[in-house]
C-alpha cells in the first residue's frame, strides 16, 4: 500500500471501516464464546451428574471444549481479517490503477488525441466517468472545429466588407481632391464645405480601418509576422510617422532607449499600437510640451514606457480607459474611444500587457511589457 494513498480521505475511510468491521466481528465471536462457555459447562455437568465444579474430570472436559472453541474462533478471526485486508488492498490497487489510467487519458485529451478504447471499458464508476468525459470532449472538439470555420468565414466577410466600404470612399475622396485642385474657381463658402468633407472622409477612413482591425483581432484572424525588432529604430520610425501631429502642437518626443534593446514582435502591428498611445498623449498634452519614451529589458520582458505631462486621467475613467468605445471626460469630440482599446488588443496578442498610471493635471505614464517567454 502506498503511503500517499493513505492520505486520501476515501482511502482512510475505507481502512477505518475495515478495521471497525474486524473489531465488531471479533467482539461478536468472543461474546458468543462467552455464552457458549456457560452452555458447555451446564451440558458437561449434566452429563456427569456433577454438581460441584471442583471435580477434576468435569473441569478438564470443560477446558478442552473451551480451548477447542477458542482455536476455532481465533482461526475464524484471522481468516476474516485476511480476507478484509486482501479485499481492501485489491480495491485500493484497482482504484489507483483506474485513476492512473484516467490521468493518462486526460493527458492524451490535452494533446488533442480524442481516441478511446471502448473494448477495455468496464462498468465501474470510473469508467462511466471516462465515458462522460469522452462525450464532452467530442462535443468540445466539434464546437472548436465549428468555431474555426466561423472565424474563417467571418474573416472572409470582413475582407469583403472592407473592400465594399473602401471602394466608394476612395471614389469620393478622389472627387473631393479633384475639386480642391480647382479651388480657385470655387466660392469661399463652397471651399470651406469641401475641406470639411475631406476632413470627415479622412476620419471615416480611419474609423473603418480601425474597426476592421479590431474585428480581426477579436476573431483571432490576424497572422502576426514576428521578427527580432530593434526598439529604438521602431520608436524613431514612429516619430517620423507622428511628425505632423507633433508639429501641430509644437511638441517633441524625448527618446531615451538603448540601441541594444530588441523584442520579438510584429513591428507593423506594434507600430499601430504605440502610435495610438502617443496620439492619446499628444491630444491630452499642452503645446510646446515633451512626451518621454524610454525602454528597459531584463531576462523576462522588454518594457516600453511612454510618459506625458498632460491633463491626466481621473480615477473614475482610469479603470475603463482601455474599454472599447469608452470616452473619458477629457476626450475630444472627434474621439471614438477606439485607439487605446486597439493598442491593448495588439499588445496582448503579441504576448504582452499594458498598464497606465495617471493623476489629474500631472500627466499619464503608459507601460508596455513584451514578455520573452509565454
Amino acid at each position: 500500500m502506498q503511503i500517499n494513498s493513505l492520505k486520501n480521505k476515501n482511502v482512510r475511510k475505507y481502512l477505518i471501516l475495515a478495521i471497525l468491521t474486524v473489531v465488531i466481528l471479533t467482539s461478536v465471536v468472543f461474546f458468543i464464546l462467552f455464552l457458549e462457555q456457560k452452555n458447555v459447562s451446564e451440558q458437561v455437568l449434566i452429563k456427569y451428574n456433577v454438581l460441584n465444579l471442583d471435580e477434576s474430570l468435569a473441569l478438564e472436559e470443560i477446558n478442552n471444549q473451551l480451548f477447542s472453541y477458542l482455536y476455532i474462533a481465533t482461526g475464524t478471526i484471522f481468516v476474516i481479517l485476511f480476507l478484509v485486508i486482501a479485499y481492501f488492498l485489491f480495491a485500493l490497487n484497482r482504484n489507483e490503477k483506474e485513476i492512473k489510467n484516467m490521468r493518462v487519458y486526460i493527458d492524451e485529451i490535452a494533446k488533442t488525441d480524442y481516441k478511446i478504447d471502448i473494448e477495455n471499458m468496464s462498468e465501474s464508476e470510473m469508467s462511466n466517468l471516462k465515458n462522460e468525459i469522452y462525450k464532452i470532449v467530442l462535443e468540445l472538439k466539434e464546437k472548436s472545429e465549428n468555431l474555426a470555420k466561423d472565424r474563417e468565414t467571418l474573416s472572409n466577410h470582413l475582407a469583403d466588407i472592407s473592400h465594399q466600404i473602401r471602394t466608394p470612399l476612395m471614389a469620393i475622396s478622389s472627387m473631393v481632391d479633384a475639386i480642391i485642385a480647382n479651388e480657385d474657381k470655387l466660392d469661399e463658402n463652397i471651399r470651406k464645405f469641401i475641406y470639411e468633407i475631406s476632413r470627415q472622409l479622412d476620419q471615416i477612413n480611419w474609423l473603418v480601418d480601425n474597426l476592421l482591425k479590431m474585428a480581426q483581432l477579436d476573431t483571432k484572424t490576424v497572422d502576426f509576422n514576428k521578427e527580432d525588432t530593434n526598439i529604438r529604430n521602431l520608436i524613431e520610425k514612429i516619430e517620423k510617422n507622428m511628425s505632423i501631429f507633433l508639429e501641430l502642437k509644437n511638441q517633441k518626443l524625448a527618446i531615451n532607449i538603448n540601441e541594444n534593446i530588441h523584442a520579438l514582435i510584429d513591428s507593423k502591428w506594434m507600430t499601430e499600437a504605440i502610435e495610438n498611445i502617443i496620439k492619446n498623449c499628444i491630444e491630452h498634452s499642452a503645446e510646446n510640451s515633451k512626451i518621454q519614451i524610454s525602454a528597459i529589458q531584463n531576462p523576462l520582458f522588454v518594457q516600453i514606457e511612454i510618459k506625458d505631462n498632460g491633463s491626466g486621467i481621473s480615477e473614475e475613467d482610469l479603470p475603463r480607459i482601455f474599454d472599447k468605445f469608452y470616452k473619458g471626460k477629457g476626450a475630444s469630440n472627434n474621439s471614438f474611444g477606439i485607439g487605446l482599446s486597439l493598442a491593448k488588443s495588439i499588445i496582448e496578442s503579441q504576448n504582452g500587457e499594458i498598464e497606465v498610471e495617471s493623476k489629474v493635471s500631472k500627466g499619464s505614464t503608459f507601460r508596455i511589457k513584451l514578455y520573452k517567454i509565454k
